[in-house]
């Protein structure tokens, strides 16, 4: 029992108002400070209107990012607002708003954070599928790249091909009449201006996506990312582009994207 509580009780005379004292006294002397609330620091981003707060995604949660449009694991942003689903990546946060490609020399690309011209949708150039998020675009050309194809690696290995495969911007049968480039991989025709993994000793090449990584390699550079607490591989950024792209064209077979 706390001294003063004693001297209260016992020195000073015990009338109704001092009893009522020491009872607000004693009230005061118990009760807690109160907590303060916890801030979580917010940040903002030129692509959305509220502000957001860094959230770790994880593989369970079947997120996507808003700029990118991929599967959104490890670091990332979140929109503070309840009811506002939006989500980035920390590396499409980081994102440079402009960027010299060696796809498109001429112009340096723009990061635009919607279509351009107002549009719901467009084509990468990269390719040929349509994203509705983020782009790298060159006004003077009309050319659109995928944030995520704008950064594949420039090569990349498969387990069944014993060299690694280059990226190329356009196929090796650019230019020749009656020539088709084949995906050695899936053994459909690619477009000569489509991007695509190539090992030119071996005449060997694949498409950009979906061909390209090796579903074993894809798995153990996952799990590498995610112990490292990257936001993807390589591997499994074409992996992700891959089943991106697979919806929308389910989408736009349901006619939700323009033709």
């Amino acid at each position: 029992m706390p001294f003063w509580y004693i001297y209260l009780n016992i020195l000073v005379p015990q009338n109704t108002k001092t009893k009522l004292i020491i009872k607000n006294i004693l009230y005061m002397a118990s009760r807690k400070p109160k907590a303060k609330p916890v801030t979580r620091q917010s940040v903002r981003h030129q692509s959305h209107n509220h502000p957001l707060r860094v959230f770790k995604a994880k593989e369970d949660d079947e997120t996507v990012c808003s700029g990118c449009e991929l599967d959104l694991i490890g670091q990332a942003f979140k929109c503070t607002k309840s009811e506002c689903d939006y989500l980035l990546h920390k590396s499409c946060f980081d994102l440079p708003g402009e960027t010299n490609h060696k796809s498109h020399q001429d112009h340096p690309l723009t990061l635009l954070y919607s279509p351009p011209d107002g549009q719901s949708a467009y084509t990468c150039d990269a390719c040929d599928q349509y994203g509705s998020g983020f782009t790298y675009h060159c006004s003077n050309c009309k050319y659109n790249l995928h944030v995520g194809c704008a950064f594949l690696p420039e090569a990349i290995e498969r387990e069944d091909h014993e060299h690694p495969l280059t990226l190329l911007y356009c196929t090796p049968c650019k230019g020749r009449e009656d020539t088709t480039f084949v995906c050695s991989a899936c053994e459909e025709t690619i477009s000569e201006d489509l991007w695509g993994y190539y090992c030119i000793g071996c005449d060997y090449g694949t498409h950009v996506h979906s061909c390209a990584a090796y579903e074993d390699q894809e798995s153990s550079e996952e799990e590498e990312a995610e112990e490292e607490g990257e936001a993807s591989s390589p591997a499994s950024r074409i992996k992700s582009l891959m089943k991106a792209h697979t919806t929308r064209k389910h989408a736009d077979t349901e006619g939700l994207f323009p033709q």
